[in-house]
């Protein structure tokens, strides 16, 4: 026969199987209809920006705005010049090559293996050091994956596009990344 302290323990146990936890109340709808996804690169999901092959690997349509990741293969010599994003926190998983993050006034030498978490609000560049760089970026939260789409087009094959002819349109490269909230301080359109 169970004890008065055994049965309350085992009300109290079970009456947790029926609470709505604080974060599944607190969700909004589109965070409740999240699923499971498997994803990779591929050709639907690829663009050729300035000479980068970026790949939307998973975008903030899929996480309900939190979040967004993009996988990066950059050239050595088309790097952006400094700027600062002041919607989105970026870190940066470097898996091939090697790159210099300016951010404020610190250096950061990173290669395969590290991580650079830059802050939003802050401003920063970065120079490749190697001939190309792979890195995963995770934008939180999402949304600029989108500037990327906006200023490219579909990747033609899962390579490096041809070398750019000429200067981008700076005039547009600005407008269209302000609409994401990046800056660049010292350009002019």
């Amino acid at each position: 026969m169970p004890t008065r302290k055994t049965f309350l323990k085992t009300i109290g146990i079970m009456s947790t199987m029926f609470t709505v936890p604080e974060a599944f109340a607190n969700m909004k709808n589109e965070d409740a209809l999240l699923m499971p996804m498997l994803s990779n690169r591929n050709k639907e999901n690829s663009y050729w920006y300035i000479g980068h092959l970026m790949s939307l690997l998973v975008t903030s349509k899929e996480t309900g705005g939190q979040y967004a990741l993009i996988r990066a293969t950059e050239r050595k010599g088309l790097e952006p010049p400094p700027h600062t994003h002041t919607k989105e926190d970026e870190a940066f998983l470097i898996l091939e090559g090697e790159v210099i993050y300016t951010v404020g006034n610190r250096k950061f030498n990173a290669k395969q293996g590290d991580v650079m978490f830059l802050p939003k609000n802050i401003q920063h560049s970065f120079k490749i050091q190697s001939e190309k760089l792979e890195t995963l970026i995770l934008l939180t939260p999402g949304g600029l994956e989108n500037y990327f789409v906006e200023m490219s087009k579909p990747a033609e094959e899962l390579a490096l596009p041809p070398m750019p002819q000429g200067s981008p349109d700076i005039k547009k490269l600005i407008a269209t990344a302000s609409k994401y909230g990046v800056k660049f301080p010292k350009m002019k359109a």
